[in-house]
C-alpha cells in the first residue's frame, strides 16, 4: 500500500469509526450497490434516452445555424 493510499484509508477508517474487517465489508457493500446501479437496465435506458434528446438538441440548432448561414449568403449573392 502506498503512503497516500495507507493515509486515505487510516483518515476513512477513523470518520467513519470503522475497524479492521468492518471495513473492508462496508467498502465491499457499497462498491456492490454502485456497480449494480450502473449495470441495472434502467441505467442504462435512462443514459441512452439522455444522450439521445441531447443529441437531437444539439443536431437542431447546428442545422438552425447552418441554415441560416447559407440563406445570408445566398441573400448576399442575391443581392450584389
Amino acid at each position: 500500500m502506498k503512503p497516500r493510499t495507507r493515509k486515505l484509508y487510516q483518515l476513512v477508517r477513523a470518520k467513519l469509526r470503522l475497524d479492521g474487517m468492518k471495513f473492508i465489508y462496508w467498502l465491499q457493500a457499497e462498491m456492490k450497490e454502485s456497480t449494480q446501479e450502473f449495470s441495472s437496465k434502467d441505467f442504462v435506458h435512462q443514459t441512452v434516452a439522455e444522450a439521445k434528446s441531447e443529441l437531437i438538441k444539439w443536431m437542431f440548432i447546428f442545422w438552425v445555424g447552418h441554415g441560416t448561414a447559407i440563406f445570408m449568403i445566398g441573400a448576399l449573392v442575391i443581392k450584389n
